[in-house]
């Protein structure tokens, strides 16, 4: 495994890709971050600040680093000077259908009212369970956004129920204070940039949708200018939604589907492959896989898979090449970026909630052909680097 060496800063990897020399690029921290670039033995070469949550992070063909957090996009050089920043287009869009997003607020409120001691009762045994599972071990960066927000949603829903019991208040909707404060719930799960990539000339957004619970994809500029949806009606789970560009196109992790979409620049569908499958290895395994997607230096794409750790690598088009290995996990829906050295000697996958990244080493093996989708594993090792 691999540890940032950092001891006075111990702060959650929340993403991380690999540059042109192989070295890890990863985008830390709560709150405001850090970007750092690490070696294989965990030592931090460079480092420097970014002014938000840096939530998505990869590297640019002209070796210059896109960062998306919070609603804002950055690119920097290699040594962390800002050459361009700039508002994500989403947020924008954000901002012009607040109405609408009002009005899903006010359904959503509405919606509760009529299971309210369900939810606080489900909401208090959560927060229980994530306080006692933090008083324990570290808790990853989405379950402490989770912890975070469950008191004032308990309080609120408490609220709202005392209301309700009162005389002549049983058809009465929810106030302005709650509609409001329900709003800027909503705007703020919307903010996060989910995955940010390159191609020659421009850059790929993912994002939540504006509306409802899908997410999209924005394409701009390489100056972050212009700024419109590419595709939409994405599928995805726990704020999980990873596109990344190459020559060949723009592929999705569409988790919620169980599937790879591969698409052109321009959003048009070219093919897809995946399905759900708990036991084969063609499919994508537990409730919502593949996660995350990578390319090697000859387009090959590699998937990783949340819960099981599972790699594995297909052609461009969708046949499967190779079963990479099994990363071992803690179990749970979350990002588990991967990234591929320059030579395809390595694979690199990250355990969000034990902070660390995954080396492997692949072993090539002989496969057995099925039709045209070779299924034999391709045994792998993982090399454990002990840090003092």
């Amino acid at each position: 495994m691999i540890q940032i060496q950092d001891r006075e800063d111990q702060s959650p990897i929340n993403a991380f890709c690999l540059n042109a020399s192989g070295q890890i690029v990863a985008a830390c921290g709560q709150d405001s971050g850090r970007i750092r670039i690490v070696d294989d033995n965990g030592t931090v070469v460079r480092s420097w600040k970014v002014a938000v949550r840096p939530e998505s992070v990869s590297v640019a063909g002209d070796g210059t680093i896109l960062v998306g957090g919070e609603g804002r996009l950055f690119r920097f050089d290699n040594r962390g000077k800002i050459l361009c920043e700039a508002e994500s287009p989403h947020m924008n869009a954000l901002k012009i259908n607040r109405e609408s997003l009002r009005k899903e607020a006010v359904r959503q409120l509405t919606a509760a009212t009529g299971n309210l001691s369900l939810r606080i009762t489900s909401y208090e045994r959560m927060l229980k369970m994530l306080e006692d599972k933090g008083s324990k071990a570290d808790l990853n960066s989405s379950e402490k956004q989770v912890l975070e927000m469950l008191p004032a949603l308990i309080t609120q829903y408490k609220s709202m129920q005392k209301k309700q019991e009162e005389p002549g208040e049983e058809n009465k909707g929810p106030s302005e204070d709650e509609i409001e404060a329900a709003t800027k719930r909503l705007v703020q799960s919307k903010t996060k940039i989910s995955s940010i990539s390159a191609g020659d000339d421009f850059v790929y957004v993912a994002t939540r949708a504006v509306e409802g619970y899908g997410y999209a994809v924005w394409k701009l500029g390489k100056d972050f200018t212009g700024g419109e949806i590419v595709l939409d009606g994405l599928s995805g789970c726990c704020g999980q939604m990873d596109v990344q560009a190459c020559a060949a196109g723009l592929f999705v992790a569409e988790n919620g589907r169980h599937r790879v979409v591969k698409y052109d620049h321009a959003g048009k569908g070219l093919c897809q492959w995946g399905k759900r499958d708990r036991t084969g290895i063609d499919g994508f395994t537990s409730c919502c896989n593949p996660m995350n997607v990578c390319f090697n230096s000859t387009g090959e794409v590699f998937t990783a898979e949340s819960n099981t750790g599972r790699i594995k690598r297909f052609s461009s088009d969708g046949e499967l090449l190779a079963y990479v290995g099994d990363v071992e996990l803690v179990p749970g829906c979350k990002n588990v970026s991967i990234a591929v050295s320059p030579n395809s000697d390595r694979v690199y996958m990250l355990d969000l909630t034990r902070n660390h990244i995954v080396l492997m080493t692949a072993v090539p093996q002989p496969a057995k052909s099925a039709g045209k989708r070779p299924v034999q594993p391709v045994s792998a090792t993982r090399e454990k680097q002990e840090k003092e």
